[in-house]
Formats: structure tokens, C-alpha cells, sequence
């Protein structure tokens, strides 16, 4: 019986040191810290994922990695702890969009019909809005901003292919003037933003996803994430 009683202890003492050995946490922002586990060989994403709102103690993200891929059903939440949309990725389907959240975002249709650049559905980064935004625009400030040019408008484009890629472009407003657009780098994001393809019968569409972004002055903004402000 103490030989049983021992070796039990020994496989909690094993499994627990397993578990912890699996699981990641990195700190994104201050309101923001992504939590995951990896596979045996500690790389691999398996399991769950999940990026916490640090701020009230919410979540931005919640999902599942299966041998490195996105897997099951997926979920998004804004910054006030409103679900947003639902994504499931082995349907390769969208659940669920709250259209209230889309309302501050501009879309634009590359297709020369009028038809199609009509009546094609929006593109959609798999992620809340707001936490899309703050994203980029922590990359923007910290790689890509002048502070002599603080308390201005940033107007962030995301450039959509037909596969879903995008690319991104910041142009800053100033004075009501549009400054010359600038190429942004989103190589090194902890958390990799995907996106739904724009599309009209079933064909996916080349788009533009535009936010507009306020740039506060860093004596009253958040030292971290993000100095855009942004109300959806």
C-alpha cells in the first residue's frame, strides 16, 4: 500500500510538472497577455490559447491550437467584454458578427463591376475591432511614429488579397490634410492577425479595410497599449 501510495504521488508530481513545463505566457501590453500550451516539443502551439484584457480581468481571444493549426471554434471580445464574433476553422466558417462593431470601419471593394464592389461581403480580421486597432497601432507608434506629430489622425489600411493576406498602410491627417501613405511591417506580432477574404458568389475579392485612429500625446496616454484612441 506505501509503495502504491508513493508512485501515485510520483505521476501527480510528473503530470504536474508536465503541465506547467507546456504552458506559455507572454506579456503583450499592459491590458493584454497572451497564455497557450505547446506540444511535447515545446514549440509547437497544442491546446489551448487564450490572450487575456489584463485591464478587467476579461479576454480578448479564446480558442484552440491542434499540432500548430487554429482548430474548433474560436471567439472574440471587444474591450468591454462583448462578444464580437465567433470563427470556427475547421468549417473555415464565420458564426457569429455583432455589425454594430463594424460601423466606424470604411470598406472598399477592389472590383471593377459596380455590382460586385456593391454587394461583396466585408472583410474581417479575426479579431475584435477595438483589439485590432490597438494591435496596430502599438506597432505603428512604436516602429513607425514621429512624436513631434502626437494628437493627430491616423488612417490605418489593411490591404486584403483574395487569399486573405494583408499588407498595411498608415497615412497620417494633419490639419485635414492626408499625408503621403507608409508601408508598416507586421513581421514580429506575438499575436498574428488573420483575415476573411472579402467575397461575391462564393469568389474571393481583393479589399480595403480602413480604421481611423486618434494619436494621444504620450503625457496622457497609456505608456504601453495603445496611444490610439479608437471608439467603436
Amino acid at each position: 500500500m506505501k509503495l502504491q501510495i508513493l508512485i501515485t504521488a510520483m505521476l501527480a508530481v510528473c503530470v504536474s510538472a508536465y503541465s506547467q513545463s507546456n504552458e506559455k505566457k507572454v506579456n503583450i501590453s499592459k491590458t493584454s497577455q497572451l497564455d497557450y500550451t505547446v506540444a511535447n516539443d515545446g514549440k509547437t502551439k497544442d491546446g489551448l490559447y487564450y490572450i487575456k484584457n489584463t485591464a478587467n480581468n476579461g479576454l480578448w481571444v479564446q480558442g484552440h491550437y491542434k499540432s500548430g493549426m487554429r482548430s474548433g471554434t474560436w471567439y472574440f471580445f471587444d474591450s468591454k467584454q462583448k462578444l464580437t464574433m465567433r470563427y470556427n476553422y475547421d468549417q473555415q466558417k464565420l458564426l457569429y458578427i455583432d455589425q454594430a462593431s463594424l460601423k466606424n470601419v470604411k470598406v472598399k471593394v477592389l472590383a471593377d463591376d459596380t455590382t460586385i464592389a456593391k454587394n461583396a461581403s466585408a472583410p474581417l480580421p479575426l479579431c475584435a475591432v477595438d483589439y485590432y486597432v490597438a494591435l496596430i497601432g502599438s506597432e505603428i507608434y512604436t516602429n513607425y511614429f514621429e512624436p513631434a506629430n502626437e494628437n493627430l489622425i491616423a488612417e490605418i489600411t489593411a490591404h486584403i488579397d483574395a487569399k486573405g493576406t494583408a499588407t498595411y498602410t498608415v497615412a497620417y491627417i494633419i490639419k485635414d490634410k492626408k499625408m503621403p501613405e507608409k508601408q508598416i511591417a507586421m513581421n514580429n506580432m506575438v499575436f498574428p492577425i488573420e483575415w476573411i477574404p472579402s467575397t461575391y458568389n462564393g469568389k474571393a475579392i481583393p479589399s480595403e479595410f480602413t480604421v481611423y485612429a486618434k494619436i494621444q500625446s504620450s503625457t496622457v496616454a497609456d505608456n504601453n497599449f495603445p496611444r490610439f484612441r479608437w471608439d467603436n
